[in-house]
This record gives C-alpha cells, structure tokens and sequence, in this order.
C-alpha cells in the first residue's frame, strides 16, 4: 500500500471524494428545501386552502347555521344557478367590467403622460413624483370617504362649479354620474402607482438610441412608439394584468362611495359577493359570486397568455 493511499484512505474518518460530493449534494438539497419550505406553506395556507373552501362554500348552502351544526348541505351548481337567474348579476357584471376596461385604459395612458413628464428635468421634478404616492398609500376606505364628501350635492367640487356659473350635480346620487364617479377616483387612487411603475421603467430605455433616432429626424412620437413603447412593454403587460384583477375584485371603494346605488347604477360582482356572505349570511351565494369572478380572472389570464406567446412567437 502506498503512501498516498494511506493519505485518501488510511486514516480513520478520511472520506473519499465520492462520498463528500453525496453529502454536499445532500446538504444543497437541505438548503434548497430549507428556503423552498416556508413559501410553500405559505402558499398553501393562504392561496390554496383559501381557493379550495371558496370552491367547497359555492357548492354547498353554506349559512350562519353551518358554525352551530357543521353542516352545510352540498347543492351541486344549484347556487351558481340562483346567481345567474338574477337580472342584477348582469348589471354588476357589465358594471365591473366598464369600471375594469375604463380604469386600466385610463390609467395606462395618464400614467405614461406623468412618468414622460417626470423624466423631464423641470423644478419640483425630484419631490413631485414622491409626492403624487401619496393617494396610493392611503388606504381605499380612506380614499373613498373623502372623495364622497367631495362630490357630495353641498361638498366642495359643487361650490367651485357654482362659482365658475356651471350647474351643480348629485354626482353620486344621480344614477347618469353616479358610475363615471366611481371609475374617477378609482383612476385617481391607482394613478400614483401607475406613474411611479412606468417612470422606473423608462430608465432602463437606451438613451444612445433615442439620441440616434433623433439625429436620424424621427419625432417626439415616433421615438416614443418606436423605442419607449418595446423597450417598457413588458412593465406595462405586468402592470395591465395586475390592474385588471385588483380592479375585478373592487369591493371598499364601491361600498363607502355609493354601496352599489343608485338602483343598483354602481353595483359589482365584489359587491353581490359581500351583500351574499355578509349582509345576509348567504355564504354560498356569496362564494358562487366569488367563483364567478375567479373564472373571469382566469379567463382574462389565458387570453393575455395566448396573446403574449403569439406576440414573441411573431418575434
């Protein structure tokens, strides 16, 4: 036996290279799991638990009896039926969707007119865009219930009309106003985000090439839809698909506003869903309403799924 041999095996203890390299393997592999394990359960317990009993409370006459005996009989699509027989389900529907369609759009394009003119150096350039968060941190309830006293019939925005010779509205209460209010200061509340999200975004745009655009004579616009627009698109799809389900599921802003009215004007699927399960105990009905705004989420993400492969497979 050699010396070297005695050196790798002859000792007492001494591992080989081969076995070193399993143990270090296995300690990666704990490590791994180590980090992986806390997200795991925390998806489990605060996305998947959550999404399975709303799927279970939809099928069942899930009630305030349901705390006291446990039961909740199970009746198949029975609730979803009582739902869709409902004419105001279809008014909550097209509801949600112009203040979903409406925001975004409105947001997507206002928010890209601050973030261009906050990249401009001008004074206040550097404080404004922090200030303009503002609106954003506070929260909806909060937002909501100043805007109503703004836009009440004796609230400030009349006086300022009054004085200016315009005529005063009941822009909440009139059922003509009452839902273009409500999508106002939604946009108003979202805004900020909107603005600081893009603004970042158009950072990370080559100078070099909006310098060599404009030598070559291209405009304002065109440099924009050339250059600004592919360079940040993928911040604006995120942004686009995150807006869309917040502003699917808008509860808060809606209840402190208007609570759905006038005749039912502002009502949305969030809003049936808490008038089911916690105005009249209905649980089931409300979790149906909520599986009902689920399936347009999903069905928002397949499109833009499909749409977005198609786009980088013409790429």
């Amino acid at each position: 036996m050699t010396a070297d041999t005695l050196t790798t095996t002859g000792r007492p203890g001494a591992r080989t290279p081969g076995r070193f390299r399993r143990s270090l393997a296995a300690r990666q592999r704990g490590e791994l799991w180590g980090f992986l394990t806390p997200a795991i359960v925390f998806f489990i317990v605060f996305f998947l638990f959550p999404l399975g009993y709303g799927v279970y409370m939809s099928t069942t006459n899930f009630t305030t009896g349901t705390f006291i005996t446990g039961r909740a009989p199970f009746v198949g699509t029975a609730n979803f039926e009582a739902i869709l027989s409902e004419p105001i389900t279809f008014r909550a529907l097209a509801n949600t969707v112009t203040i979903t369609v409406v925001s975004v759009v409105v947001e997507l394009v206002l928010g890209l007119l601050l973030a261009l003119l906050f990249a401009r150096r001008f004074p206040g350039s550097r404080w404004l865009p922090t200030l303009i968060l503002l609106p954003w941190l506070l929260p909806a309830v909060v937002v909501a219930t100043v805007w109503k006293s703004l836009l009440a019939g004796d609230g400030p925005i009349n006086d300022v009309l009054g004085s200016l010779g315009l005529p005063a509205e009941a822009w909440l209460a009139n059922p003509a106003t009452a839902l273009p209010a409500v999508i106002v200061v939604a946009v108003w509340a979202s805004l900020p985000y909107w603005a600081t999200i893009l603004g970042a975004a158009l950072k990370q745009v080559p100078a070099e090439q909006l310098e060599a655009a404009q030598l070559d004579g291209a405009g304002a616009w065109r440099r924009l839809v050339s250059i600004v627009l592919p360079t940040i698109w993928p911040v604006i799809s995120v942004l686009v698909v995150m807006s869309v389900v917040y502003t699917l599921l808008i509860v808060d802003l809606v209840l402190v506003l208007t609570a759905g009215g006038p005749a039912n004007s502002t009502v949305t699927l969030g809003l049936l869903s808490y008038r089911q399960a916690f105005q009249q105990f209905q649980f089931g009905l409300g979790g149906a309403y909520g599986m009902l705004l689920l399936g347009i989420s999903i069905l928002f993400a397949i499109v833009y799924t499909v749409m977005s492969m198609r786009q980088e497979r013409d790429e």
